[in-house]
């Protein structure tokens, strides 16, 4: 009796844990297998995240570089635009002062500058030219030539000897043989010449009448001028030529003006002359000038 009440005891025993058995390893199976999907969804999750950080680390570095690149861009245009404000600003500067030297120009297109003054001396009643006086008028037509703005000023003179009819027609005829002399001999245009006859030269205060007075009366004085425009722009190429090898050549050029010649009223055209180019056009005839007309 004993022993089948054992026996029933350990048959109810195996029947009440074996079910229980079974289910702890059928849960740590479960375990098992949840806990290796979570390590493979870490693990991948893992290595997402570290390709995600990785490609924006990429993205990060090339915007990064991006900017200094338009960075750099940016310097180089912010370089050529202050290098454009300069040129502009010296472009500016120079045609100011170009504005400033035309306007000159045109306010002095009128005004003339003494280049130098010669002397041609006549035997006493005679208007023909001596040898000696050819070289003075050579260089007077060189110096005509090298300036085609220049002109000539002649103003023929007699001893104070004689009537003023017989004066003044010989002083023309000086005027017209120094005139005739450039025109064909030089090809000098006509008009580049200034002339007017004086007549008799009053000897000075002072003076005695005698042979070397009157032969420094009988004369024909030549005055070359040039406009101060044509005077400016030689100054001007003679700086220029002087700066050519400077490193900082000059923005603009200032030309000094030589001081204005002191010249007798009567010398200089159209102040308190006896007669200006008006009045010489008036008195000098094509016949005077060589025509046959």
């Amino acid at each position: 009796m004993t022993r089948k009440f054992g026996f029933m005891i350990l048959c109810s025993t195996v029947t009440m844990f074996g079910p229980a058995c079974a289910t702890k390893s059928f849960v740590e199976e479960q375990l098992n297998a949840t806990e290796s999907r979570v390590t493979q969804l870490v693990n991948a999750t893992e290595t997402l995240l570290a390709s995600r950080a990785d490609t924006q680390e990429r993205t990060v570095r090339e915007t990064v570089d991006d900017a200094r690149a338009s960075r750099q861009a940016i310097d180089e245009v912010g370089a050529l635009a202050s290098d454009a404000k300069t040129r502009a600003d010296l472009a500016a500067v120079a045609a100011r002062d170009a504005e400033a030297r035309l306007s000159q120009r045109l306010a002095d297109r009128n005004k003339y500058k003494l280049l130098e003054t010669r002397f041609i001396f006549f035997a006493s009643d005679r208007a023909e030219l001596r040898p000696e006086d050819i070289k003075e008028l050579e260089d007077v037509a060189k110096a005509l030539k090298a300036d085609a703005n220049a002109v000539l000023e002649l103003q023929g003179f007699a001893d104070p000897r004689g009537s003023d009819r017989y004066n003044n027609e010989l002083a023309r005829e000086r005027v017209e043989a120094v005139i005739r002399h450039l025109v064909r001999r030089h090809d000098i245009e006509l008009r580049q010449l200034r002339a007017i006859a004086m007549g008799k030269e009053p000897l000075a205060a002072g003076e005695k009448p005698g042979t070397e007075a009157f032969a420094k009366a009988r004369r024909v004085d030549i005055r070359v001028l040039a406009p101060w425009s044509s005077s400016e722009d030689r100054q001007t190429q003679n700086d220029s030529s002087n700066d050519a090898g400077a490193a900082s050549p000059p923005t603009s050029i200032e030309v000094d003006r030589p001081a204005t010649p002191k010249i007798a009223p009567r010398d200089v055209l159209g102040q308190d002359a006896p007669g200006t180019w008006v009045e010489i056009m008036k008195t000098v005839s094509p016949r005077d000038l060589g025509s046959k007309d």
